[in-house]
């Protein structure tokens, strides 16, 4: 496949806000409920700790002021490809309620499926899937980076390449420069500090 084309459809599976779409029954999806008024009813399963240590498991979320915040996650013991497979789930997933309360949110589409596709020598390879529209740029690059940053916070995984249908998609940095190599944490350190103007 072109280079072109897998980036393009790299940047149809990523971006957006997308928000949590199990979790209890409740009257009105939390999907349909503002932020300012979302209850901080029971969470979804791999409830959240406030501030994630850097020992745990950890999703990346956007904060209100652009950056990616950590926040830990529990994983069921098993082999890594399960526990990347469950970390991955839930940052498809979205934010938790009470992380919704808390004002976080995610740059992937709901539309978004991550799944682990090969494990070799600290390397995983993700494959995306979904169809959604084409988002904003830095929005692009804030989805792939908490892609990365998540899945290396398990300490057996060091580089991501990212993939859909099976073909290497050209990811973008935080300089807007398209790759196409593996992916390491340090490549979006800068999404780990606020920007010039908050997310909207």
């Amino acid at each position: 496949m072109h280079a072109t084309c897998c980036a393009l459809l790299l940047a149809g599976a990523l971006g957006g806000c997308g928000v949590p779409t199990g979790g209890a029954p409740e009257p009105i999806p939390t999907s349909q409920v503002p932020y300012d008024l979302a209850s901080p009813s029971p969470t979804a399963t791999g409830a959240p700790s406030a501030d994630a240590r850097l020992d745990e498991p950890r999703v990346y979320l956007v904060a209100e002021d652009g950056a990616l915040v950590p926040r830990g996650r529990s994983l069921e013991a098993g082999p890594l490809e399960d526990r990347l497979d469950q970390l991955l789930d839930d940052l498809a997933t979205g934010p938790t309620t009470g992380e919704l309360t808390d004002r976080l949110s995610t740059a992937l589409r709901p539309e978004t499926s991550l799944a682990v596709d090969e494990l070799s020598d600290g390397r995983v390879t993700i494959d995306l899937g979904g169809d959604a529209e084409a988002p904003a740029g830095q929005e692009s690059r804030r989805a792939v980076a908490q892609i990365v940053l998540t899945a290396t916070s398990l300490p057996e995984v060091e580089t991501v390449l990212l993939t859909r249908a099976g073909q290497p998609v050209e990811a973008p940095l935080p300089s807007g420069e398209l790759t196409s190599r593996p992916l390491s944490a340090t490549d979006y350190e800068l999404l780990l500090t606020p920007t010039a103007s908050p997310t909207t």
